[in-house]
């Protein structure tokens, strides 16, 4: 999906952030919002990242199954927190998804956790991806330390920003050596 989306506007991309999310009993809806908006642009059909929202639990009606605003991704704004239910109202839906599945959907697309009605928690895990040549919204090669990221796949560490986008993103060690992986 990444691939998909992200390639057609960079050489690499890399893992954004990395959320567990938890929405508990009583609970209310979490404010519509995009996960690109930490970016301050927008460019008409370039997408700046993807989510995967990974069910660990069963994602119902009932327990807060994420909402999600269809068609929202087209309305080219930065923000609409305060406006997205009254201007989205009846294309808001639920993705409502036994456990082990995932909602795949685009960073500007206005998605949030609904209320939890339930008496059981409902847990989710979910994974951004950004164009290489974007910031990270969380640096996972600080977070990570070398030693663990030199244990991945080639792959999981160029996701984890250990490979440079052209010339952005350099790093010299103190012996002098340029690190490109």
């Amino acid at each position: 999906m990444a691939d998909a989306i992200l390639l057609a506007h960079c050489i690499n991309y890399r893992i954004g952030s990395l959320t567990a999310i938890e929405i508990h009993p009583g609970e209310a809806d979490q404010f519509l919002h995009l996960d690109d908006s930490i970016y301050p642009l927008r460019i008409p059909g370039m997408q700046l990242q993807i989510s995967a929202m990974w069910a660990l639990d069963d994602f119902t009606a009932e327990n807060g199954a994420t909402r999600v605003a269809l068609g929202s991704h087209t309305s080219g704004s930065n923000n609409k927190y305060h406006s997205a239910e009254a201007e989205f109202g009846d294309s808001i839906v639920q993705a409502v998804m036994p456990k082990g599945s995932v909602l795949f959907y685009l960073g500007s697309t206005l998605h949030g956790g609904a209320a939890n009605r339930s008496n059981a928690p409902r847990a989710g895990l979910v994974n951004t991806y950004a164009l290489g040549w974007l910031r990270q919204e969380e640096n996972q090669y600080l977070n990570v330390s070398r030693k663990i990221a030199e244990q991945h796949s080639p792959l999981i560490q160029r996701l984890m920003g250990y490979q440079m986008h052209k010339t952005l993103g350099a790093f010299q060690h103190a012996d002098g050596c340029w690190f490109e992986n």
